[in-house]
């Protein structure tokens, strides 16, 4: 059998959630599969998989509309006898096909999407619900919407969560850190893409709030990528009073390489944002041994169960109280985090792509 497998979203230098989960999906395929032919399709030359001899790599070179335009020109000329798809977007042309589908947050938050973007996502996800052969979805609260929202059979729905990667994400240890975060001091730390969606200015609210006990020193580190409404971040960081803005850090997008040392030296993991498909930095700061608190929404308490201190991420005040309650009790912090190593068997990326494989074959 050959299986075919959309890998353009894995190989994109700086990656968000979608591309973390096609990246890790797609290796942990790799690995785990002997016995049939593993096509992949990419953009560009895939570098972080080693030769295998059931591998087969086709580069398909063309910027715009890649997935309708070129795999789907490919599925017509040569398709393999099932095609996975680890993010939304089914091509005209295909095979019977696996799609997994992440989250349906542009239905939800219509305003935090032009009008061109939602049309994209609401018929791209209508297409790959009625052409799927079989849907993976990444949370119980994503079946949910995708029953609710789109009708899709429930028996067709498969949820499997993400894993980590445990080379990666482990506690501190040592008490040496690297020099740019050595100058931090203590920080709560968030990390995400800065946009509405992600709730920031709400954070950025709170931690003004939460800095009026003058006891509390922490900064505030904001690591990722500006996205829609950055501007309204940046203002409501600008109405800080001068002592607090700066200690507001805005390090951009953090490279893979140093991107768990914050994470692992952090003193609290603050997650607000409005909605999630799954959440993957909880699962990440659990691994590092940091304490959570998160928004109560959408997929956010499914993955975090008591592992973590919840909000409503419309109230400011119980933001700033939930990180005032881990910073300044220990006995919280110490129970939010057994609870996130007891939390983390459920997340594992070999079991992952297991399912995964089996969904695909049964395909």
């Amino acid at each position: 059998m050959i299986i075919g497998i959309d890998a353009s979203r894995s190989n994109v230098e700086q990656k968000t959630g979608t591309e973390y989960y096609s990246f890790e999906i797609i290796k942990n395929i790799v690995e785990l599969e002997n016995d049939n032919t593993l096509r992949l399709y990419c953009k560009t030359p895939l570098n972080y998989l080693k030769s295998k001899k059931n591998v087969e790599i086709r580069e398909l070179h063309m910027a715009r509309l890649w997935t309708q335009i070129k795999l789907s020109s490919e599925m017509k000329k040569d398709p393999p006898d099932v095609l996975f798809i680890p993010s939304h977007v089914i091509p005209l042309n295909h095979p019977k096909t696996v799609v997994t589908l992440h989250d349906v947050g542009f239905h939800y938050f219509p305003e935090l999407y032009t009008p061109l973007e939602r049309i994209y996502h609401h018929n791209s996800m209508k297409y790959s619900i009625k052409h799927a052969a079989k849907i993976i979805a990444i949370s119980e609260n994503t079946k949910n919407d995708l029953v609710k929202l789109y009708k899709a059979d429930p028996k067709n729905i498969t949820v499997i969560y993400h894993g980590y990667d445990t080379e990666k994400f482990y506690p501190a240890r040592s008490s040496k850190k690297p020099a740019e975060i050595e100058k931090l001091g203590d920080y709560i730390y968030f990390i995400g893409r800065l946009e509405a969606k992600k709730n920031v200015k709400n954070l950025v609210r709170a931690y003004g709030d939460l800095r009026e006990d003058k006891s509390i020193t922490h900064k505030l580190v904001l690591a990722g990528r500006a996205g829609y409404q950055f501007e309204e971040i940046l203002a409501e960081i600008e109405s800080l009073p001068e002592d607090i803005r700066k200690d507001v850090i805005l390090p951009g997008y953090i490279a893979d390489e140093i991107m768990p040392e914050y994470l692992r030296y952090a003193q609290v993991f603050a997650f607000p944002s409005k909605f999630e498909g799954f959440g993957m930095p909880l699962v990440e700061a659990m691994a590092c041994g940091i304490p959570i608190v998160a928004s109560n929404t959408t997929s956010i308490p499914e993955i975090v169960g008591e592992a973590g201190l919840l909000f409503d991420p419309d109230n400011v005040g119980q933001i700033e109280s939930s990180l005032k309650d881990v910073i300044k009790s220990k006995k919280i912090k110490d129970e939010l985090i057994k609870k996130g190593f007891e939390r983390l068997k459920l997340f594992n990326w070999k079991e992952s792509a297991r399912k995964t494989l089996e969904v695909i074959k049964s395909a």
